[in-house]
């Protein structure tokens, strides 16, 4: 019998596998699929305009790009302006409360910065509170500790400085004060130590390196310099 017929040859064996992992892998590519990264660590950005990059002069300078060139990950930027953290009636859209899940926990990242809380503590709701932003943050950190995200792997930072001016400009936003802004600092460190996240106290940061100067000329955001602090705080947290 000529065996010839049975078997492959090894080197034709191998051109074949290796032609077929060829085809499985153009066709993930293909379909999609959030955990090809190609070697690249996937960070997902989490919050308002601020994290969005507003205030800064172009995006290669918010600070959401200034981490990721910093620590060679891959961006993917989930920030919506003027949004909120907290489900709270009335309940304003793109809350970050409610879309998390799909922001953030259906597209696989390697890590997690949450910039958070600015418009919360500004806003004007009568159910507004700390208490409930912090009973809110608590749920989509635990939710992304369940899905597997490791603690250390996610960072809160406290709400940015802001000129103290801002506090009462642009209604709906226009509720804040320095005492509100140190009560949503002290909700984001305390979920963090809760669950062993990285925390950056952002708010000090800033103000003990500039404060207004590192905010634009609407009071609100920063400017290219306070996406500069921001990003150093980040990158400082523990």
């Amino acid at each position: 019998m000529n065996s010839y017929r049975s078997s492959k040859h090894p080197v034709l064996l191998l051109n074949s596998i290796l032609l077929g992992v060829l085809y499985i892998a153009i066709a993930i590519v293909v379909h999609g699929s959030a955990s090809v990264t190609f070697g690249h660590r996937v960070a997902i950005f989490f919050g308002d305009s601020i994290t969005y990059g507003d205030g800064a002069s172009n995006s290669s300078h918010r600070w959401s790009t200034l981490v990721t060139n910093a620590l060679n990950l891959q961006e993917d930027n989930q920030a919506i302006s003027a949004t909120v953290l907290q489900n709270t009636v009335p309940v304003l859209a793109n809350n970050g409360r409610d879309r998390y899940q799909q922001d953030i926990i259906q597209r696989s990242p390697n890590y997690v910065y949450i910039l958070y809380g600015l418009n919360d503590l500004r806003y004007n709701g009568a159910n507004f509170s700390t208490m409930n932003f912090q009973n809110d943050l608590d749920e989509v950190v635990a939710g992304l500790i369940s899905d597997g995200i490791p603690p250390n792997h996610i960072v809160i930072g406290s709400p940015p400085y802001i000129n103290p001016t801002g506090y009462s400009l642009y209604p709906p936003y226009n509720a804040g004060s320095t005492t509100k802004h140190r009560q949503y600092r002290d909700a984001t460190k305390a979920i963090a130590r809760r669950y062993h996240t990285k925390w950056a106290d952002v708010y000090q940061y800033m103000l003990n390196r500039g404060a207004s100067t590192l905010v634009s000329n609407d009071f609100i955001h920063p400017n290219d310099l306070g996406h500069q602090a921001i990003k150093d705080a980040m990158l400082k947290a523990n």
